[in-house]
């Protein structure tokens, strides 16, 4: 046995190790930087069992007959991860009989491989991303022996052909379309199947009733993201192994079975995108003395869906539950009191958005320590924004953990700097709140800058007022800020450029004022949009200038020029009066001062204003009287 995995060997495999060790019978050179072509003199180690060249990248490497003449002792062929091209003629008759074939991520280019016909040991099958087209042979189904198969990632055409014993079979992404779910022989029971993975098809037509008939052990059922219609039959209750459930975007209706979810075995429940409608069934364990026992339930998915009633309280029993998804529905009433960290002590995604929820937020809310997204968006909650959200502990320190995350199987929808987004095998590392769309009055908490590990907050399009806190510079891992659409006023808080992860600002259509703050990462977010709608805002982006350009960030030099402004119009104010008074007095002492010291002028004066009183009584006497006449 020669094992010389994950190291940082490089270069070719050496002719020699086909020449020298001709009684080898274990070579395992994984994990390692080898390349180019391999050498023919490995298909001379007759004593070989079992040969690991997996995940080295051999792209430019072709393998041929020449390359297995007399490996007649081998049994476990591992070459996945090496993209090299597998050229075997259809007619080829392998010396060997194969238990393991891993050569995923292999060039196959053609249609399943016939030489597989011969091989009847084989138990583990792994060809996933080969470039197979074409529909899987009749043959396939009587292989007896293959356990495990993964086909998924190919152009597989026709219906879906299962192995007679098979347990756990990958056909995902591929070109699938037939309209019945189970293999040619339809009066197969396969007793040993535990998982079945037909997502990313075309396949059509109805959940069959006798589907826990044909597949009584079935522990994972993946059919998400084809064509499949109807409703989901009663008979899916009767599964009592069935741990996943993923039906997620099909064109499903009806209502979701009430049975669904007694198996104590459920963890996992996908039916998100579909057109069910009704209401949400509690997923939870029969009735056992009196009291309702809590099932090992860890994420429900329903979103995107026609469900309508109130969030029912029975879903206080999931203790393990971590996804709680039921958004985009047409769920009415309050935000339940029973969602606390004593009831859902795990739960880390939290999604209601897009509802008919009103009310306001239930400050148990807090009480989640391990919630790391909220999703309240597109309701019509009303109130304030509790402050205590600042206690939601993994929100502010970083806690990797294992859960339910199952590759890309699970998937949560968020949108993030106003795209939707699928979020699937990052999810873990998303901190998010979205209270956007709402009703919600009063200032933003200043201890939602405690959340330090939040990448995106979202409260726009609500009546908030009140300052921005100036300790928002303190949310250091923040992508996306959404403040837009409120009542917002003051001052945009210089701390928010320190910010240096930001990478969506929209601050529009507030009441804020002053000068943009223009330090550190600011300088980057430069789209005039972000502060559209603030009339008292002025400096870049904007086309509004303030009245000194040189106004540095942190104001200083602003306040100053300020307080010159200020004291400059204090003295032009005071010359101004000084002036008017002055050339007032000196009117008054001109004309009053010349009639009080000269008699002749004062007399002069005097007569004048006389007369003209005079001239005023007989004008008025003698025309009053030919007015009135002519009148008449």
């Amino acid at each position: 046995m020669l094992d010389l995995s994950w190291n940082s060997i490089s270069g070719r495999i050496p002719v020699w190790l086909g020449e020298e060790f001709r009684s080898l019978k274990s070579l395992s050179l994984s994990g390692n930087n080898l390349s180019g072509e391999i050498p023919t003199s490995l298909g001379m180690l007759s004593s070989m069992k079992h040969l690991d060249i997996s995940n080295n990248p051999l792209e430019a490497a072709v393998l041929s007959e020449s390359h297995f003449a007399n490996l007649s002792s081998l049994t476990d062929l591992f070459m996945d991860q090496t993209f090299l091209t597998l050229k075997l003629s259809s007619y080829w008759l392998p010396p060997f009989q194969l238990q393991n074939f891993y050569a995923s991520y292999c060039k196959i280019n053609g249609p399943f491989p016939q030489w597989l016909k011969t091989q009847k040991n084989i138990s583990n099958l792994y060809l996933s991303d080969a470039g197979i087209h074409g529909a899987l042979p009749k043959w396939f189904h009587n292989m007896h022996s293959l356990s495990y198969v993964s086909l998924s990632n190919n152009q597989i055409t026709g219906c879906p052909i299962f192995p007679v014993n098979f347990e756990q079979i990958s056909l995902s992404n591929n070109s699938l379309s037939c309209q019945y779910l189970t293999n040619m022989s339809r009066n197969t029971v396969y007793y040993s199947s535990q998982g079945v993975d037909l997502s990313d098809n075309s396949i059509s037509g109805q959940l069959l009733e006798h589907l826990y008939h044909d597949m009584p052990n079935l522990s994972t059922l993946v059919l998400s993201r084809n064509l499949i219609n109807g409703s989901i039959p009663e008979s899916m209750c009767h599964f009592t192994s069935l741990q996943i459930l993923d039906l997620h975007k099909n064109r499903l209706s009806g209502t979701i079975p009430h049975c669904l979810g007694e198996s104590s075995e459920l963890e996992f429940v996908h039916l998100a995108f579909n057109n069910l409608s009704g209401d949400i069934p509690c997923f939870r364990l029969t009735h056992v003395e009196n009291e309702w026992s809590s099932s090992y339930l860890s994420f429900v998915s329903l979103n995107d869906n026609m469900l309508s009633g109130q969030i029912p309280s029975c879903l206080a029993n999931l203790s393990t539950l971590e996804v709680l998804d039921v958004g985009e529905n047409k769920l009415s009433g309050e935000i339940p009191m029973f969602i606390t960290g004593l009831n859902l002590p795990v739960l880390r995604i939290l999604r209601l958005r897009n509802n008919k929820l009103e009310g306001s937020i239930p400050e148990q809310l807090c009480s989640l320590s391990n919630l790391q997204i909220l999703d309240l968006g597109l309701n019509y909650l009303g109130g304030t924004i509790p402050s205590c959200l600042a206690n939601m502990t993994a929100m502010n320190s970083f806690v990797d953990y294992d859960s339910i995350f199952y590759a890309d199987m699970n998937q949560v929808n968020e949108v993030i700097k106003g795209i939707e987004r699928a979020y699937t095998t990052t999810l873990k590392y998303m901190v998010n709140v979205d209270l956007s769309c709402n009703n919600l009055i009063g200032s933003i908490p200043e201890g939602i800058t405690n959340l330090t590990y939040l990448r995106n907050l979202n409260l726009s399009y609500n009546h908030l007022s009140g300052q921005i806190p100036m300790s928002i510079g303190c949310l250091k891992s923040l992508e996306s800020l959404d403040l837009s659409r409120n009542k917002l006023q003051g001052t945009i808080p210089i701390s928010m450029g320190a910010i240096f992860s930001l990478e969506s600002l929209d601050l529009s259509y507030n009441n804020l004022s002053g000068q943009i703050p223009t330090g550190n990462q600011l300088q980057t977010l430069n789209d005039p949009l972000s502060y559209a709608g603030n009339p008292y805002l002025c400096g870049d982006p904007l086309a509004k200038k303030c009245k000194s350009d040189n106004d540095s960030p942190n104001g200083s030099s602003g306040d100053q020029n300020n307080e010159d402004e200020v004291s400059e119009d204090k003295h032009e104010t005071m010359w101004f009066y000084l002036v008017v008074m002055s050339g007032f007095a000196t009117g008054f002492w001109c004309v009053v001062g010349t009639l009080f010291l000269k008699k002749s002028w004062r007399h002069a004066f005097f007569r004048r204003v006389e007369f003209v009183q005079d001239w005023l009584y007989v004008a008025v006497v003698v025309r009053v009287p030919k007015l009135m006449r002519r009148f008449i």
